[in-house]
């Protein structure tokens, strides 16, 4: 839509005026400053769920309620000043409404007849596709299980005919061709006796193949062939799975390959084949959507996270990633960094927990030689060694408060100091944090500077734990089973019924790394190609639903007190095991039972 004037004539603004509310598009005019705007005709109902009921006359403010559109107002400047004609676009945004509702957004920004204008539109319809187009794979899917299913009862029921006839050829090639299945006989060495139109057709077969053998025939990798040889030598009773093939043609397919042995003569084959490609796409389409970088999930929280790493990654503001232990903070953290126009510098990562005063202000920005024992040379720290990248700091609240004074600093002035020196040096880095603490409450009880909280939560992300988005538990497993797989080289690839069902009612207090670490020893310790009930950890194999050990998580708050007696009592006073069980660092439970003066004898 081109605008080629704010002001025709009165009709024709009230006209403009209803149709961009009927395209929920609020319409802005700039005033004498970059971030003060007055409003154009009415502001659609979604405008005054966020920034509240507005006046034509009254001076807006909207940079104030949303940082995202303020740190566009800076991009769009040039085109404002200069009278350009160009167009500047925010790209989506989300923010929440007075009622808490994630709403998207996109900004424009232009100028028309020397008029500054904004326009904000809210976008609506990108995530109900999504669901819709993952919605309609699922039920793609599921009618090929039927299908495959009503192939397996054809087949049987080819068997048990081809059993009980008297081993005529005609009325063996006339069933075959009859079921219009895709089907080659062998004989004893491996060469085509019959092939049916169908089979011809999905291997691009011609009618003189007839005498060749069969593992020399399809277009298909080395690989594929010598499973083939394979799977023809094997006894017929270890070859009742399909085999999976890729046709290596002008329009690659996928085949499914099922081996039974002929029923009147036990040396002669007989190869079924089923289109697979139409499956294969889809389980791609599946994974493509429940993948964000190394993020696996398609719950709609992880979704809304998605979208939030997207949003944050087209600006340089600092970051403030919350969770339990476990959800995958640093994964959020490196996807941002892929995201951002930082990609291509370093990304380094820094855990404060566990760490003294001078060992974490040295790792964190460096020191010259002699600034403490032990300090035999000079040492660049995390931040000069991330110039022009990332630097992403996880348990951000496990910092001891003089490196917070520093770090205040670092930030605020974009400059460091080394240990030992004096002289400032300026850095180019953008700074992630995460934590599992409530911050808030820290500034509370005085172990976590306000200024800092305000200075590193820019912007936030709170992750899900993973009880919270059981959806994604299925294809997490998968994932991690592929992963294992790829490295043990075992040969475990399905998890039963029965144990996955154990795996969506387990309470995952460890959240998504005990998931991984779950998958793991259940591989190791199955015997065969399916995890079973008894291959899980005894904390999952012999939980019942809702009833799990006493978990503490997440560790802080009010009550942080009871949570440290419970945890000890729990472990017969084990500091170490304490520290596992509340997800933290021994030294930053050694501080937290300082702090609320509780003495366990060792």
């Amino acid at each position: 839509m081109t605008i080629r004037s704010m002001r025709p004539v009165a009709h024709d603004e009230t006209l403009l005026a209803r149709l961009f509310v009927s395209l929920e598009t609020a319409v802005l005019e700039r005033t004498d400053r970059i971030d003060t705007f007055s409003l154009r005709g009415t502001a659609p109902a979604w405008w005054v769920r966020i920034f509240g009921s507005i006046t034509s006359t009254a001076a807006i403010r909207p940079g104030e309620r949303s940082p995202f559109l303020k740190q566009f107002f800076a991009e769009a400047e040039q085109n404002w000043t200069q009278n350009a004609d160009g167009i500047s676009r925010s790209g989506p945004w989300t923010e929440r409404d007075q009622q808490g509702q994630v709403l998207h957004l996109e900004a424009t920004a232009l100028v028309v007849d020397s008029r500054q204008l904004l326009l904000v539109a809210r976008l609506g319809a990108d995530f109900e596709q999504t669901r819709e187009t993952l919605q309609r794979a699922r039920e793609q899917a599921l009618r090929h299980t039927e299908a495959t299913k009503s192939h397996a009862r054809a087949e049987s029921r080819l068997t048990t005919r081809l059993s009980k006839s008297e081993g005529l050829r005609d009325d063996l090639l006339g069933v075959l061709q009859e079921l219009g299945l895709a089907t080659i006989l062998t004989d004893g060495q491996g060469q085509i006796t019959f092939v049916s139109d169908e089979a011809a057709r999905l291997l691009g077969l011609s009618p003189d193949v007839r005498g060749a053998i069969w593992e020399q025939v399809p277009s298909c990798s080395r690989k594929d062939r010598d499973a083939i040889r394979t799977r023809l030598r094997r006894p017929p009773a270890e070859r009742q799975d399909p085999l999976t093939l890729r046709l290596e043609t002008d329009n690659p397919r996928w085949l499914d390959m099922t081996v039974s042995q002929h029923p009147l003569q036990g040396e002669k084959r007989i190869l079924f084949f089923h289109d697979t490609t139409e499956v294969h796409d889809l389980r791609r389409l599946l994974d493509e959507k429940a993948r964000f970088h190394d993020l696996v999930g398609s719950s709609p929280s992880m979704v809304q996270v998605y979208q939030l790493v997207r949003d944050v990654a087209r600006v340089d503001a600092t970051v403030l990633i919350e969770g339990e232990t476990g959800t995958g903070k640093e994964l959020i953290a490196r996807a941002i960094h892929l995201s951002s126009a930082r990609k291509h510098g370093p990304f380094i990562a820094a855990n404060c927990a566990g760490l003294t005063d001078s060992l974490l202000g040295s790792q964190l920005f460096g020191h010259k030689r002699g600034a403490f024992t032990g300090a035999v040379s000079d040492q660049a720290g995390l931040f000069e060694s991330a110039d022009g990248g990332t630097v992403f700091l996880d348990e951000i609240g496990d910092i001891p408060l003089n490196v917070q004074t520093s770090l205040l600093r670092v930030l605020q002035e974009k400059e460091i100091t080394r240990l030992g020196e004096s002289k400032p040096r300026k850095m180019n880095v953008r700074v992630l944090a995460a934590t599992h603490h409530h911050l808030s409450e820290d500034v509370v009880r005085g172990t976590f500077r306000a200024d800092l909280l305000y200075r590193i939560r820019v912007a936030r992300i709170q992750l899900p734990p993973l009880r919270d988005r059981r959806d994604d538990i299925p294809l997490l497993a998968s994932a991690f089973l592929g992963q294992i797989r790829a490295t043990m080289g075992k040969g475990v690839d399905q998890i039963s019924p029965e144990a996955l069902r154990l795996l969506l009612t387990y309470t995952w207090p460890g959240n998504v790394r005990e998931l991984k670490s779950a998958i793991e020893f259940a591989a190791i310790s199955c015997k065969g190609q399916r995890i079973g009930m008894t291959d899980l950890p005894p904390e999952i194999s012999q939980s019942q639903p809702g009833a799990h050990a006493p978990t503490i998580v997440p560790f802080g708050g009010h009550d942080e007190r009871t949570q440290l007696l419970r945890a000890l009592d729990h472990v017969g006073g084990n500091r170490s095991e304490a520290a596992k069980l509340l997800g933290v660092s021994r030294a930053t439970l050694y501080r937290r039972l300082a702090d609320h003066h509780i003495d366990i004898p060792r």
